[in-house]
């Protein structure tokens, strides 16, 4: 099966009657003509499925350990005899990320299990070290606002100005300030990490929009009722299981146009 786009509407897995008997074979023979030229139209479906497995266990398993260090633990008797909205809701409450903690851990495990996955399946060095500079772009684009709007709050409460329009203060930081500054410091790590010679990533105002996982955990940091009402925050692992599958199917052919989660 042919996948040509980095979406996952278009990801799919091979239905177990196409996979045929010899696979093994079929992948050995691909894999030796992939190491010296890349073909975008015949990567095979298992470069793009073992980043996506790597960047899904990388955002469940820091979960799972919070709530095995909380104690907090699945009802059982709800997963078995409740409503599909019950049973939605019992999972949704154990993989809630809620506080800066949860969301650097879930956000770098992802991103970590898919540059793993990535770095499984392709062995080109060029290639490997896309998906590094992918990766260290897209955690600095989410620790940053994170941190400061997190920081921002702090200061706020200190001072009792966490009120009325003063409860916003670290949303207008944490976008007008964070992002510029995550995008400057993504660049220095690029000319110093990998002695990057090109253009810089110039930040666009049309990147606020991509930068919606940014909004939504200040919205989730900030407590807003709303938020936790509409179970936002259970965005945030989707998106980030999508971070890390981009870090994992970087490559030197795709190489990363300076958008934020595509």
């Amino acid at each position: 099966m042919q996948i040509n786009s980095n979406t996952f509407k278009d990801f799919q897995m091979p239905g177990y009657n196409t996979v045929p008997a010899n696979i093994e074979k079929n992948i050995e023979n691909q894999n030796a003509s992939f190491k010296h030229k890349h073909n975008e139209d015949k990567k095979p479906s298992f470069k793009k499925a073992v980043p996506l497995a790597g960047a899904i266990l990388g955002t469940v398993l820091p979960l799972v350990i919070f709530n095995k260090v909380k104690g907090k633990h699945l009802n059982k008797d709800i997963l078995k005899t409740g409503g599909i909205v019950d049973k939605l809701k019992e999972i949704g409450e154990y993989f809630e990320i809620d506080g800066v903690p949860k969301i650097l851990s879930t956000a770098g495990g992802a991103i970590l299990g898919g540059l793993a996955g990535g770095c499984i399946v392709d062995k080109n060095k060029e290639d490997r070290k896309e998906k590094v500079k992918e990766g260290l772009f897209e955690m600095t684009n989410i620790t940053i606002p994170t941190l400061l709007v997190a920081g921002t709050m702090k200061f706020m409460q200190s001072k009792k100005l966490d009120k009325g329009i003063g409860k916003f203060a670290p949303v207008v930081l944490g976008l007008g300030a964070g992002i510029p500054i995550a995008q400057k410091i993504s660049n220095v790590i690029s000319k110093t990490i990998f002695k990057d010679k090109g253009e810089e990533r110039k930040f666009k105002p049309t990147d606020l929009l991509v930068h919606s996982d940014d909004l939504i955990e200040m919205l989730v940091l900030l407590k807003i009722p709303f938020v936790k009402q509409l179970q936002i925050d259970k965005i945030l692992a989707l998106i980030y299981a999508k971070c890390g599958y981009e870090t994992g199917t970087k490559d030197s052919i795709n190489k990363s146009d300076g958008h934020h989660h595509h």
